[in-house]
């Protein structure tokens, strides 16, 4: 239709529709996930911001937690133990935690010969009855999650003064027979990077370390940074995390939080 098909009055009624303050409210990612149909509705023909409106939707999605009262307010000044901290206090019922280091404490209180049996005892009965571990939920479309995953790996200088024997203690360290145990020791810390390694009774047997063992089998991808180094730049910053913090402790509305990490990207980006 052209614009000589409305009238004045229909034109500017529809200017000042769209030039009205608005709310981002939701954005479906699978046909599934659309409201139910209701009353006059409008669809929009035309390219995309360059991925805006899916970063607008995952900043609502992970501010929501915050300002729908899903986790405690001093949660904003939280330090990196500090959702074992409040998992263990019993201030929250879940938190991510990808070591597995929240089950790993008591399964190390259980075998600690220091602590009194009564807490072993509790230890015990934390790891296998009280806590559960469980992977990501799948995709809006159905599909796994696939998990991050980085690789630590060994250095050695090339003006090291025994480049020989560093040689020689990486090779011994990547045999099975020291690899294996040196992984298993940090009680599913880390995942193991050979295959007879996953496949162990250790990471197949336990309800903890089975959900992780599942959730690498399901594939992983990389990092970003992995493909442009420019990345660290964003990680060390925390763009994602600054610009949450606009929303739920400035109050700035969600857009315009995108808006400033979006710019701070471009910036680094080049």
């Amino acid at each position: 239709m052209g614009s000589d098909q409305f009238t004045r009055a229909e034109i500017e009624a529809g200017r000042n529709l769209f030039a009205s303050n608005w709310q981002f409210v939701a954005a479906a990612g699978s046909p599934a996930s659309l409201p139910v149909m209701k009353g006059v509705e409008i669809a929009f023909a035309g390219r995309s911001n360059v991925g805006k409106s899916s970063l607008i939707n995952a900043l609502t999605d992970y501010t929501q937690v915050y300002t729908k009262g899903c986790t405690p307010p001093s949660s904003t000044n939280w330090k990196d133990p500090d959702n074992n901290v409040n998992f263990h206090n019993k201030t929250i019922l879940m938190t991510h935690n990808a070591t597995i280091s929240i089950a790993s404490k008591w399964l190390d209180d259980a075998n600690n010969e220091k602590l009194k049996p009564e807490e072993r005892a509790q230890a015990k009965k934390n790891y296998e009855d009280l806590i559960a571990t469980a992977g990501f939920p799948n995709k809006p479309d159905g599909k796994p999650m696939q998990y991050r995953a980085a690789v630590k790996v060994g250095v050695i200088f090339n003006n090291a003064k025994n480049k020989k024997r560093g040689k020689e203690f990486v090779a011994f360290l990547m045999e099975d027979e020291n690899l294996q145990p040196y992984v298993e020791g940090a009680l599913g810390r880390w995942y193991p990077v050979t295959k007879s390694g996953a496949s162990s009774k250790f990471w197949t047997e336990d309800p903890h370390r089975k959900v992780v063992h599942d959730q690498f089998s399901a594939g992983t991808v990389t990092f970003e940074f992995t493909k442009n180094w420019k990345f660290t730049i964003l990680n060390n910053e925390n763009v994602w995390a600054k610009a949450m913090n606009r929303v739920v402790t400035d109050k700035w509305p969600v857009e315009k939080a995108v808006d400033e990490m979006i710019k701070r990207i471009q910036e680094v980006a080049g």
